[in-house]
Parts: structure tokens; C-alpha cells; sequence
């Protein structure tokens, strides 16, 4: 995958559909290609990835937006966990 994403000029993980994560100080995480929410309280959130699950763990945890692309949480984050499937 290396040598396409190269040629391409794109990171190899848009070409192999890998989740992303960005983590925005301790208030917001923005998680790019995932497929679902498997799970939402205000304590935890779970998404399902291509490769493995994300658990993203605080206090007055929400979705502010999720989209076919990315889902955007708020909240006092004070974890966030890869759980291969």
C-alpha cells in the first residue's frame, strides 16, 4: 500500500480505510472512519471500526455531529481505547 499512497500523495491510511483518531486538547475528539456507534452514555462512547473497536471514556460525554465520515465528541475526556476485533 506504501508505493500507491506514495505515488498518490495520500497517507496510507485514507487508501486502507483505517480509523482515525484526533484528540483536541481533553474536550473534543474527532474520529474519522468508523462504521458505528455501538454504544453512547455520557461516560462512554464505543465505535466500531474497519479493524477494531474505539472506546472513548470521560464525564458529560456527546455526540455533537456524526456523519457517514466522522463523528465529533465533546465532553472531559480522560481516555480514549483501541480494542482489536
Amino acid at each position: 500500500m506504501g508505493n500507491l499512497s506514495e505515488k498518490l500523495h495520500l497517507a496510507p491510511d485514507i487508501l486502507e480505510n483505517t480509523t482515525v483518531v484526533n484528540l483536541y486538547g481533553k474536550e473534543m475528539v474527532l474520529v474519522e472512519n468508523y462504521q458505528s456507534i455501538i454504544d453512547y452514555t455520557s461516560e462512554q462512547i464505543k465505535l466500531q471500526g474497519k479493524h477494531n473497536k474505539l472506546i472513548v471514556r470521560g464525564t458529560c460525554l456527546r455526540i455533537d455531529r456524526f456523519t457517514k465520515e466522522d463523528c465529533k465528541i465533546y465532553g472531559e475526556i480522560c481516555c480514549v481505547e483501541y480494542i482489536g476485533t
